[in-house]
């Protein structure tokens, strides 16, 4: 049972008011969720050359910010902006699989954050 169904609970028993409920509730609310550690990229090219790297997220935040432009503008004309995920990775709101992209040619890759 997580916490805010515990506290429902003990709203529902009796054990708490609603109103001591609602601030126990906005406590939750308010506590910083704990942010992803590492981050999975796996690439598989065409020839069938497989790359995967399982980074700490320290490091994935640097390595993140130093992809060339040339490959930046690859990933943006597939639809994915770069940007967007080393913010998300800073912020610790990035979570689960944020790229999962396959070409014609059977290139793949795939960024996971656990």
């Amino acid at each position: 049972m997580n916490d805010r169904t515990r506290i429902l609970e003990m709203v529902k028993e009796g054990k708490l008011t609603p109103e001591e409920g609602a601030r126990l509730l906005e406590a939750l609310d308010r506590q910083p969720r704990a942010s992803p550690r590492t981050l999975r990229v796996r690439i598989l090219s065409p020839s069938g050359q497989k790359v995967e790297l399982n980074l700490p997220l320290t490091a994935a935040q640097t390595l993140l910010a130093v992809i060339p432009p040339q490959a930046r503008a690859r990933l943006e004309a597939m639809g994915f902006n770069l940007d967007d995920v080393i913010r998300a990775v800073k912020e610790g709101t990035a979570s689960g699989r944020l790229v999962d992209i396959r070409d014609p040619s059977g290139a793949e890759v795939s960024v996971v954050v656990e």
